[in-house]
């Protein structure tokens, strides 16, 4: 399993992060986790194109988490290349309906018509995804808010948590994780409602056990090195700060 980072920033704009994306590619199938804004610009820089995703899981609805899909979906029309290939979009209960809102909002701008793209909801459960087995669990952030546990067939995991506070969801998505990817928004003088701080990053990644914990989603108030020591105080793993194109193979 490879993993990129396409986006370790958030909502305020950033010459050096873009919003929040994670590229996975796993036996030939290639899936985004979140499409924040500048993903199809790092897309590019990995020589892929609205042709070669093909499936996006979200994490939940904000827009640094997804409004690069719009652009997308209004790429693959182009008549001259138009996208051939289907899609997958997965989401929790409720994002169907909010898909489907978006497109109206677009009118027939969005709308495949040369391929066929599929909107599946998942909530707590586990599916199969061509050759990734996938966990996700209910998240405190936003309704829709949903983290997600990726197994290959040779029991490699990778865990995305999207936006979320401190709760046990996290950590059993977390339980021994080859690797984590946790958001980590504000300082912990700076704590708000439904959003990590580097203490609780560091106190979840420590009692879900994670081999690699690697922090994400910074806002510009995060001084990365009071970052990485107030987590480490916590936590004695492996500690990587996301940066943007960094990546992993499990």
């Amino acid at each position: 399993m490879r993993i990129t980072i396409t986006g370790s920033g958030t909502a305020v704009p950033s010459n050096e992060r873009y919003s929040s994306g994670v590229f996975v590619e796993n036996s030939g199938i290639r899936s985004m986790i979140d499409f924040g804004y500048g993903t199809l610009h790092h897309l590019l820089k990995l020589n892929l194109t609205y042709h070669d995703i093909d499936r996006i899981f979200f994490t939940h609805n904000h827009p640094d988490h997804m409004c690069d899909l719009v652009p997308f979906l209004f790429a693959t029309r182009y008549e001259a290349d138009p996208r051939t290939s289907d899609l997958e979009i997965v989401g929790a209960p409720g994002f169907g309906a909010y898909f489907d809102t978006l497109m109206q909002a677009y009118k027939r701008w969005l709308v495949p018509t040369t391929y066929t793209l599929q909107v599946t909801e998942q909530d707590e459960e586990t599916r199969e995804y061509g050759g990734l087995t996938v966990t996700s669990k209910k998240v405190e952030h936003v309704v829709l808010s949903r983290g997600y546990r990726f197994k290959d067939t040779g029991g490699k995991t990778l865990v995305v948590s999207g936006d979320t506070d401190y709760c046990e969801g996290m950590i059993d998505l977390g339980k021994e994780a080859d690797l984590m990817i946790l958001e980590c928004s504000v300082p912990d003088s700076m704590k708000v409602q439904g959003h990590l701080t580097p203490t609780e990053c560091g106190k979840l990644a420590r009692e879900a056990n994670c081999k690699k914990l690697c922090l994400t989603h910074f806002y510009p108030v995060c001084d990365l090195e009071e970052v990485h020591a107030a987590c480490s105080r916590e936590y004695g793993g492996e500690l990587v700060l996301a940066e943007d194109l960094m990546e992993f193979e499990l």
